[in-house]
């Protein structure tokens, strides 16, 4: 691939990076609707859609809590636990007194999802549960390509684990037979009377001659049943895997280019600096008799390829050290090989009132050297600082407050952003 291909391939890949980064669904900038499952992007099937709004209706008759599940595409560049905080603050989930709002938050085209705790309900022990529903049951369905089933199970269990109410959820024959749809029209269809036989009132019904036919009312009755009723899923209106598979293929084609010209130079032509007789490259594996401990430890872990060159004439040999494009591992301060593993483990969450804590342990595979450290993490920004203008639906300085909260008449709840996150 020559390098005009590469620049046109990451031109391509940061011009498609816009069509990600679309506007938010004008439903999510806008007052909190009446549904309680909302989903722009086409996941969730109707009986999906449908199991979920009747156990959230269930909980808020038993529970009071308040839960909603938001699925949209993309945050259009927003931190997801910035932007389903504000999205939970601007809505006033729950009760302001309880504060018991519980929003399942997903943005599908980022493969980020969240679950944000009303300050009611926020615990060190509900945020390990959150977390484990995070990890445990949404994240494997979202990678093995469920995301209806991993958004239904998540809210399920963070009903239970979360809330602690019961998960089970009225029956759906309650509902209210739906008229049926005839040339485009509902047509309200209606049982038919069922005739009963005519009697002769002086005794049995007489037998009619031979030649006259039997009159309809005397023909068996069936009784007259609803037909099934089919709920039709609306067609999606955005294909936010569309847009990925393009960037990715963008993305793809600019790191093609790069290891095509890298793969070109690094085996042309190679002259013996002692004699300029062509040299010849030794095989993986005959080359690893040339190699030290560290370096093939380096070759073992991917971290680094070399390759060896000898001269068939003279005794010249040339290494040539290649490093991987990409890898987990590092160079080693002390014995300077790329054989350093680094463990980065999570003590304390921050949150908008105090700062995270995290611990970093780094070893060495080749020397063994050793280092554990910690770091703290920043707060969580305040909701008043948010980047998203909810009232017009763009980019600007945020909610407007008045005293520190939010401008709104209502007695809602509020949520200091505490809960789990994760991404797939």
């Amino acid at each position: 691939m020559r390098p005009l291909t590469a620049v046109v391939a990451c031109w391509l890949s940061m011009t498609l990076v816009a069509v990600v980064s679309a506007q938010v669904p004008d439903i999510i900038t806008g007052p909190r609707p009446q549904a309680r499952v909302i989903d722009e992007t086409g996941t969730l099937s109707a009986d999906e859609r449908a199991t979920i709004e009747r156990l959230a209706i269930s909980i808020r008759d038993t529970t009071k809590a308040d839960l909603v599940v938001v699925v949209i595409p993309t945050t259009a560049g927003e931190s997801p636990r910035r932007f389903a905080t504000d999205l939970f603050n601007r809505w006033q989930l729950g009760n302001a007194a309880r504060n018991d709002g519980l929003l399942l938050f997903v943005a599908l085209a980022d493969r980020k999802s969240e679950i944000i705790l009303g300050d009611g309900l926020d615990t060190p022990a509900t945020r390990a549960a959150a977390q484990r529903i995070m990890d445990g049951t949404m994240i494997p369905h979202f990678r093995a390509g469920r995301p209806g089933r991993a958004i239904l199970d998540g809210a399920t269990r963070s009903v239970t684990d979360i809330v602690g109410a019961s998960a089970e959820v009225p029956a759906a024959g309650d509902i209210s037979p739906v008229p049926a749809a005839i040339g485009g029209e509902l047509v309200e269809r209606r049982p038919e009377p069922i005739l009963e036989p005519l009697l002769d009132g002086a005794g049995p019904t007489a037998t009619p001659p031979a030649n006259e036919a039997i009159p309809e009312a005397t023909l068996p009755a069936v009784p007259w049943t609803q037909p099934p009723i089919v709920y039709r899923e609306p067609r999606a209106t955005s294909d936010p895997f569309g847009a990925l598979w393009l960037l990715g293929g963008g993305t793809a084609a600019g790191v093609g280019g790069i290891a095509a010209v890298r793969s070109l130079y690094r085996y042309r032509r190679r002259g013996c600096p002692h004699c300029g007789t062509a040299m010849i490259l030794l095989a993986e594996g005959e080359d690893d008799t040339r190699l030290e401990r560290g370096e093939r430890l380096e070759e073992n872990l991917g971290s680094v390829d070399y390759d060896v060159w000898t001269c068939p004439v003279c005794p010249g040999v040339e290494k040539v050290r290649w490093g991987a494009l990409f890898t987990r591992y590092a160079k080693c301060p002390r014995c300077r090989v790329v054989t350093k593993s680094q463990t980065i483990s999570r003590l304390r969450a921050p949150t908008q009132f105090s700062e995270g804590l995290e611990r970093i342990d780094e070893r060495c595979l080749h020397c063994g050297w050793e280092k554990a450290s910690e770091r703290t993490i920043p707060r969580l920004p305040e909701p008043t600082s948010s980047s998203v203008d909810w009232s017009s639906g763009s980019s600007s300085g945020g909610f407007s407050s008045s005293g520190g909260g939010f401008s709104s008449s209502s007695s809602g709840g509020s949520s200091s952003g505490g809960g789990a996150s994760g991404s797939w």
